[in-house]
């Protein structure tokens, strides 16, 4: 029986485990918002928020803390002198968690987490374009463009040959 046991196993081996927080962590500060299963979602939490608490006393050994769990440099000058300051009034709390519908398939509770106040630093994200089978392009036009090069190429073929045969008589 698991009395007492904080955590979560999700189903990996310690290193597993390890390497995937370390590749979420990342993404979240890369991004600011991450899709990932509700589970990993309240997980990922509890190890970001100390990293940003670290983040907002500074000093070298909370940088190097950091620097174990944020390998990549930029991502942590990133950590460090953007999305760190930006909650220094706060005292944690600095992520949000939305949950979504099921994902297709097996149905897992999926969530977004998110910075909160992301928008002062990161681009609000921009409506997806609509996929190509959901544009609708009018039949006629289209049609008319392709006789419209078949034709241009044919005068070109037209007269690369006219040249050949000008180049051959003289």
């Amino acid at each position: 029986m698991r009395h007492l046991k904080s955590g979560k196993k999700f189903g990996r081996p310690k290193d597993h485990r390890k390497a995937l927080m370390k590749m979420l962590c990342s993404q979240l500060i890369k991004y600011g918002r991450i899709k990932t299963t509700l589970a990993k979602a309240k997980y990922l939490r509890t190890v970001i928020e100390p990293l940003i608490t670290k983040a907002k006393k500074g000093g070298l050994h909370n940088i190097r803390q950091i620097a174990r769990i944020v390998t990549d440099k930029s991502l942590l000058t990133k950590l460090c002198k953007e999305v760190a300051p930006l909650y220094a009034d706060r005292n944690g709390g600095y992520t949000r968690i939305l949950k979504l519908e099921g994902r297709a398939g097996d149905n897992a509770a999926m969530a977004f987490i998110e910075f909160i106040d992301k928008e002062k630093i990161y681009k609000p994200e921009e409506p997806k374009d609509q996929s190509k089978k959901q544009e609708v392009k009018p039949e006629k036009e289209t049609k008319e463009k392709k006789e419209a090069k078949q034709k241009d190429l044919k005068k070109e073929k037209d007269q690369k040959k006219e040249e050949k045969k000008e180049k051959t008589k003289k």
